[in-house]
C-alpha cells in the first residue's frame, strides 16, 4: 500500500441548485487525482460528503494499471464511501436541492475496505401521458446487483410491478412491488428494468444497490 502516490488527496466544489424537482443540477468536478509513482496503482478509500448534509449524486470515474477507464454513478445521502483499485481518479457532483447550493467534497486514503453503494431514478405519474399510469424503462448502471421499485403512495404497490427484461426485449421476471425480495430484486443479466405504474398521483423512486 502507498507506492503510488496521489497528486492530490481532496477536494470541493460548490454545486448549484437544481432547476427541477427530483433532477440533479448542473455537474461540476469535485477533484481529479493522479498517481505520481510507478506500479500498477493501490486500493483508494474515497469519501464523499457535504458541508450541508444535504444529498447530491456523484459520477466516479477511474483506471489502473493502464487499463480502460470505468464510470460509476452513486447516490451521496449525507455521506458515502466507495473502494476502488486506481492510478487515477475523477470526481464530479450534481446537487439534487432545489432550494440551495451546496458544497459537495471527497477525500481520498489508501486502504481496502468492502463497500456498498446505491444510484437512483426517480420520477413521477405526472410525466406519464395524462396521469393515467403505463411503463417506464431504466437500463441498469454499471455494478448494479439489485433493484426495488418504490412509491410514495403504497396503496397502490399491488398494482405496481418491476418486469426485467433481457436484452432481446423478453420478459424474463416480474414482481409486484409488495412482493419484491430483499434486498431488492437479482438483476442477473437484465438489459432493461421495466417499471409498470399504475393511474394516481404519486412520486417513485427506482433504487439500484451497486457491488462497489
Amino acid at each position: 500500500m502507498g507506492t503510488c502516490k496521489l497528486s492530490r488527496r481532496s477536494g470541493t466544489a460548490k454545486l448549484p441548485a437544481s432547476l427541477v424537482a427530483g433532477d440533479a443540477g448542473a455537474e461540476g468536478e469535485v477533484l481529479t487525482a493522479q498517481s505520481e509513482g510507478g506500479g500498477d496503482g493501490d486500493w483508494r478509500i474515497i469519501d464523499l460528503w457535504s458541508d450541508e448534509a444535504s444529498p447530491w449524486e456523484a459520477r466516479l470515474v477511474w483506471s489502473g494499471g493502464g487499463g480502460a477507464q470505468r464510470t460509476a454513478w452513486l447516490d451521496v445521502p449525507k455521506c458515502t464511501r466507495v473502494c476502488v483499485h486506481a492510478t487515477m481518479l475523477q470526481i464530479f457532483g450534481s446537487n439534487l436541492s432545489t432550494s440551495s447550493d451546496i458544497a459537495a467534497r471527497a477525500a481520498i486514503a489508501d486502504g481496502q475496505c468492502d463497500t456498498e453503494n446505491q444510484w437512483t431514478v426517480r420520477g413521477s405519474s405526472a410525466q406519464l401521458i395524462g396521469g393515467g399510469g403505463g411503463n417506464v424503462d431504466v437500463t441498469p448502471p454499471p455494478w448494479a446487483r439489485f433493484v426495488r421499485l418504490e412509491l410514495s403512495d403504497s396503496t397502490l404497490s399491488a398494482s405496481s410491478f418491476v418486469e426485467l427484461l433481457d436484452i432481446n426485449a423478453t420478459t424474463r421476471a416480474r414482481y409486484a412491488i409488495n412482493a419484491q425480495p430483499q434486498p431488492g430484486v437479482p438483476l442477473g443479466d437484465a438489459a432493461t428494468v421495466r417499471c409498470v405504474l399504475p393511474s394516481g398521483t404519486f412520486a417513485y423512486r427506482v433504487v439500484f444497490l451497486l457491488h462497489l
